[in-house]
């Protein structure tokens, strides 16, 4: 709903349920798709994913109160929080990725009259483009550069709207991507949007912090995601590109680890209003110069074709071939008995299809607005 018609209810209720069939033309023997950690799993049938959320957004020219909780399970679940610290020792378990993984979202706060936002907790990121809940993306599969970035953050987020057209915002949070914090010092991003219309939205974001034990601000990672869309009922186009850099004091003259990315996303209706069919194409490179963001210097090439079909309101239907190449000469990707990581066999190609059938429920409710 548009929080400016009368009658906007605050309150949402929904939830949904993913489950997936895919193939990969390299047929790995432990059933892992190395290409995004929000479909973990080939050669099966699996129940990917399944959220149930409420929230309360914000009223437009009132005070209010901002609330949000999800919870999850499945293997996306699992394969999201696979690089929280697990610490050991008698009180490892109050922390760790058996403690978070059924968390999807968890935050409070509050909005004011004039457009500050205070909200603390686990919160959605806002780099990159697409979310970790697949049903509410263009393509099936995500890309390459949102498996780099943080897909939640927790801390302090502090955002004001300025003439409804520009945001600025400062977070405060543990880290990349963690819950648990991995050192003892937070780190910064900075972040504005500028949005002139429901249509077309313009995001720079810049992080600064420490990501490694050395907490100096010479060992500190420097990164900035720059993202733009243009989304019509029949047509859509967005595209992104970051950089990143970590000075890596822990090893041997202390180098700088780069990567570098783009990715350009179209979305177009093919047929319908109420049962639709609208397809996406997104091609993608990823220049991972030292290895720092998946343990192997090279660069990605990847491009994802998807067919989107919504039988129902609430019904979902996707089929989505996608590419992968990597310009690593040991090759990445799991292929047959080829599944460590560094080992021989690996595969410098793969090929996937993917079907997809979602579940997806909505419902707003509360206090109408006159």
């Amino acid at each position: 709903m548009d929080p400016h018609l009368p009658g906007f209810k605050p309150w949402e209720v929904g939830g949904f349920i993913d489950v997936n069939y895919s193939y990969n033309s390299n047929n790995p023997d432990n059933h892992v798709y190395r290409g995004t950690s929000v479909q973990p799993r080939t050669g099966e049938f699996s129940l990917n994913h399944a959220v149930a959320y409420v929230r309360r957004d914000a009223i437009p020219g009132r005070f209010s109160p901002l609330f949000e909780f999800a919870a999850q399970g499945g293997p996306a679940a699992d394969a999201l929080v696979a690089y929280e610290p697990n610490p050991g020792g008698a009180n490892g378990k109050f922390a760790g990725p058996e403690v978070w993984k059924h968390l999807s979202r968890a935050n409070i706060g509050f909005r004011s009259r004039h457009g500050t936002e205070v909200v603390v907790g686990l919160q959605l990121s806002p780099v990159g483009i697409g979310v970790h809940w697949s049903p509410y993306n263009w393509n099936y599969t995500v890309t390459w550069q949102l498996n780099s970035v943080p897909y939640y953050l927790s801390g302090l987020k502090l955002a004001q709207t300025i003439r409804d057209k520009h945001q600025v915002q400062l977070w405060v949070v543990n880290g990349w991507q963690l819950l648990a914090d991995n050192n003892k010092a937070p780190s910064v991003m900075l972040g504005y949007t500028f949005t002139p219309s429901e249509k077309f939205n313009l995001g720079e974001y810049v992080w600064i912090g420490p990501e490694q034990a050395d907490m100096r601000p010479r060992a500190w990672r420097l990164f900035s995601d720059t993202q733009a869309t243009y989304n019509t009922e029949r047509f859509g186009v967005g595209a992104l590109f970051d950089v990143g850099a970590d000075p890596r004091t822990d090893l041997p003259l202390s180098p700088w680890q780069m990567w570098m990315n783009g990715a350009v996303f179209t979305r177009w209706r093919v047929l319908g209003k109420l049962r639709t069919w609208d397809m996406a194409l997104r091609p993608e490179f990823f220049w991972d110069r030292d290895g720092r963001m998946f343990g192997v210097p090279q660069t990605l090439v990847s491009a994802a074709f998807t067919n989107n079909v919504r039988l129902f309101n609430n019904l979902l239907v996707r089929l989505e071939y996608r590419y992968d190449h990597s310009t690593s000469p040991n090759g990445f990707f799991y292929r047959g008995p080829a599944i460590m990581d560094g080992g021989p066999g690996l595969g410098r190609d793969q090929h996937t299809i993917f079907f997809s059938v979602a579940g997806v429920f909505a419902h707003r409710f509360g206090g109408k607005r006159g």
